[in-house]
C-alpha cells in the first residue's frame, strides 16, 4: 500500500505534450535586392517533454516545426530548445515561470541556395502554468538570439537573410 501511495507524485515529475504558437516577427527578411522572396507561415508546432526537478526547477525539451516558403518552394525548419525552467510559487493552480537555455535548429528542403543548415543560439522566456485537472496549460513569450544566420545577404547573393533576433508566442499543453 505504501508503494502505491507514491505513484501519483511520480506522474508529476515527467510530463509530455504539445506546444504550438506563432512567430511575432519575420524569421527571414528580404534586403530588397536579389531574386528570392521569403514568406513566414504563421505557425509553430511540435512535441515537448518536461522533467520536474527539486526546488521548483524543471528541464524542458521541445522539437518545434516551422514552415516557410521561398519564391514558391517550401522550406522546413526544426528548432530544438533545451530549457532550464523555474516555477514561482504563489496562487494555487497558477504558477508563473521563467526559462532559458540553448537552442539548435536545422533547415532543410531548400532549393537554389546553400544555407548554413544548422545553427545554435540562446532562448529565454516567461509565462504562466495553469493547472486544470490533469492538464497543464502554459502560455509563454519566448525570445531567441541565434549565434549565426541560416542565410546571409552577401553569402547567398539572393537578397535574403535570416533574422538573428526572433520572438514568439507559444502555448504548451502537457499531461
Amino acid at each position: 500500500m505504501l508503494g502505491l501511495s507514491g505513484m501519483p507524485a511520480f506522474g508529476q515529475f515527467f510530463s509530455v505534450g504539445v506546444e504550438g504558437g506563432v512567430p511575432l516577427n519575420d524569421v527571414y527578411v528580404n534586403s530588397g535586392s536579389g531574386d528570392l522572396t521569403a514568406n513566414t507561415n504563421r505557425f509553430i508546432v511540435g512535441p515537448k517533454v518536461e522533467l520536474g526537478l527539486p526546488f521548483h526547477l524543471g528541464v524542458e525539451f521541445d522539437a518545434l516545426y516551422r514552415h516557410y516558403s521561398f519564391s514558391g518552394s517550401g522550406v522546413s525548419e526544426w528548432d530544438f530548445p533545451l530549457l532550464l525552467k523555474y516555477h514561482f510559487r504563489g496562487v494555487p493552480l497558477v504558477h508563473p515561470f521563467v526559462d532559458a537555455g540553448p537552442i539548435f535548429n536545422h533547415v532543410s528542403n531548400i532549393t537554389g541556395v546553400t544555407p548554413n543548415q544548422s545553427t545554435a543560439g540562446v532562448s529565454i522566456g516567461a509565462g504562466i502554468d495553469f493547472h486544470a485537472l490533469l492538464v497543464h496549460v502554459e502560455p509563454e513569450f519566448r525570445y531567441v538570439r541565434w549565434g549565426s544566420q541560416n542565410f546571409n545577404y552577401s553569402s547567398v547573393g539572393s537578397g535574403l537573410g535570416s533574422n538573428q533576433n526572433q520572438a514568439e508566442f507559444l502555448v504548451g499543453l502537457t499531461f
